[in-house]
């Protein structure tokens, strides 16, 4: 009798612990564009962007030399960010830290942005790396 039982008490917890309930598979991926990238590094960049040209209204018309100056890391969880200073103003470039799953590799915008947003009810535009090698340009929705 107590082998009876214990074949039963076997047979149930394995019946418990495998059948019923399946386990679900890997969640849905949606399809992704090389814009949505875009939109993250775009969406960086203007607020880094709007911290520059904050300190330069702060300090007499002086760019910052760095991002420190201005407060900002330039590193992220997932991004780098860099600022150079050019001709024309400052430059802000994004690039995501790993490329894995990504479309764009690095974008790049300069003190236009602010206008450009400005008069298009928050979108402007922003100039990207893709991971595919080519250069492209993005219309970003800022969050302003």
């Amino acid at each position: 009798m107590n082998s009876r039982w214990s074949s039963a008490a076997l047979g149930l917890l394995l019946a418990a612990g495998c059948g019923g309930k399946e386990r679900p598979g890997p969640a849905p991926v949606a399809t992704k564009t090389p814009a949505d990238d875009a939109a993250v590094l775009g969406t960086e960049i203007f607020d880094v962007v709007d911290r520059v040209m904050g300190f330069r209204s702060a300090h007499s018309g002086h760019w910052p030399r760095t991002l420190r100056e201005v407060g900002v890391d330039s590193l992220t969880r997932s991004t780098t960010r860099r600022l150079s200073l050019q001709e024309g103003g400052p430059v802000v470039t994004a690039s995501f830290r790993s490329l894995e799953g990504r479309l764009v590799a690095a974008c790049r915008g300069g003190s236009d942005i602010q206008e450009e947003a400005s008069l298009n009810g928050g979108v402007f535009t922003v100039a990207c790396t893709l991971t595919s090698g080519g250069e492209s340009v993005f219309r970003v929705q800022g969050t302003r």
